[in-house]
């Protein structure tokens, strides 16, 4: 998966960790990271839109979807959400955590 905009804020290296040592295929552990990766991003999208007016969301929408500009997405959650960076990490921090002990608590 690409950067995102907001890849800068946060690791799955110990998502990482846990994968290699586990007995499975390569495509299910790429298949276990893509959906963690899919699940940051609707998380994050979805925290960052239900801060924002609808004429901004329209504009955070152009910059992340038609311009993909990972910089100009990212300034614009700093400049129009208050403690946007706190609470996109916050629920990234969150999710690969839950995650993390999902992959703890099954035997592959």
């Amino acid at each position: 998966m690409k950067n995102k905009f907001y890849s800068h804020i946060f690791t799955i290296e110990p998502v990482h960790n846990i994968l290699s040592s586990l007995d499975i295929e390569e495509d299910e552990k790429k298949e276990l990271l893509d959906i963690l990766q899919s699940h940051i991003h609707v998380t994050v999208i979805d925290i960052i839109l239900s801060e924002l007016d609808e004429g901004k969301k329209k504009e955070f929408l152009h910059l992340v979807g038609v311009k993909e500009d990972n910089d100009g997405a990212w300034n614009f959650v700093l400049a129009n959400i208050e403690k946007g960076e706190d609470k996109v990490k916050e629920a990234i921090d969150r999710i690969v955590a839950d995650f993390v002990n999902d992959l703890e608590k099954h035997s592959f």
